[in-house]
């Protein structure tokens, strides 16, 4: 079974593209942060970025209405795409297909408008390389 859940803040507003075939698609990255405190009782933290692509409706919707900062929670599966970079070197980029998520912005008890949303640590910049949107359509639909 391949199924990840995840909730985390977004990086950045959706990138929206479309595929060879002419499916929309959404690419964004989910910051998920951990926190602890170490052996001498300090707080520490560590921020991990996923990528995260969704497809068709999910990905209009997700783009139109959902911004940077704004806390995601999805479930989908975890895609693995290899690819050469300029020097020959082969990478792979692991990333999430989303098959649903949900916003989880709060609304405020006294005027009913959506509060500000929270911003996330700074997205490091991340290379994609060349990945491949249409094989990685191929094992969702």
């Amino acid at each position: 079974m391949n199924n990840i859940n995840l909730i985390g803040y977004l990086g950045k507003d959706f990138e929206v593209g479309t595929t060879n075939s002419g499916k929309l698609y959404a690419k964004n990255s989910l910051a998920i942060t951990k926190r602890w405190k170490n052996e001498r009782g300090n707080e520490e933290s560590s921020t991990t970025w996923i990528p995260i692509v969704l497809f068709g409706k999910s990905a209009e919707s997700a783009s139109t209405h959902i911004k940077k900062g704004a806390q995601f929670a999805c479930s989908g599966e975890l895609s693995s795409n290899q690819y050469q970079d300029e020097d020959g070197n082969t990478k792979t980029i692991l990333s999430v297909i989303v098959s649903k998520f949900y916003w989880l912005g709060k609304k405020d008890k006294d005027d009913n408008k959506t509060q500000t949303p929270q911003v996330p640590p700074k997205e490091p910049d991340i290379d994609y390389g060349n990945t491949d949107i249409e094989s990685e359509e191929a094992q969702v639909f």
